[in-house]
């Protein structure tokens, strides 16, 4: 594969899935740096089977740009056995029967883990102030046998 073909399959790919100016900055990029690596004595077949192959390439900067805009990120690899490009996330759905993952923010968690301690907290001390009458009346009772039975001894 030569380097326009590599670059016109690269853009091929990104149409309609990512705004012109994402393609452009790319494309640019992606023709200096081929042409920095051959101008610095690297054959253009060894750069070109560095960067792989461009569809998945493009499939790496359209997930890009989707995880920049706030949309789900997806992960792709190409399968050894068919070499389609599959989707890693339909792969688990598949395999485990879930449907989505929710990665849920560390501060999230944090907030949730402080709720759930107070609710824990808040519970016991309402266990505690119901039962406490009910302690203190036994306690009571079993202090008055325990004076009784020492009274009647000494006597």
């Amino acid at each position: 594969m030569r380097q326009e073909e590599f670059l016109n399959s690269f853009r091929e790919a990104l149409i309609g899935k990512v705004p012109d100016n994402v393609i452009q900055d790319n494309l640019n990029y992606y023709r200096n740096y081929i042409s920095s690596q051959i101008n610095s004595g690297r054959r253009e077949e060894d750069v070109l089977g560095s960067l792989g192959d461009p569809r998945l390439l493009a499939k790496t900067i359209e997930e890009s740009n989707k995880f920049a805009m706030g949309e789900e990120r997806q992960s792709y690899y190409q399968d050894n056995n068919t070499g389609a490009y599959r989707n890693q996330n339909d792969d688990q759905e598949q395999k485990t029967g879930y449907h989505k993952t929710v990665n849920l923010p560390g501060w999230l968690l944090s907030i949730i883990g402080l709720a759930l301690m107070m609710l824990v907290i808040v519970v016991a001390f309402s266990l505690i102030s119901f039962f406490a009458p009910a302690i203190l009346a036994l306690s009571l009772v079993l202090l008055v046998i325990h004076l009784i039975r020492s009274w009647q001894r000494r006597y």
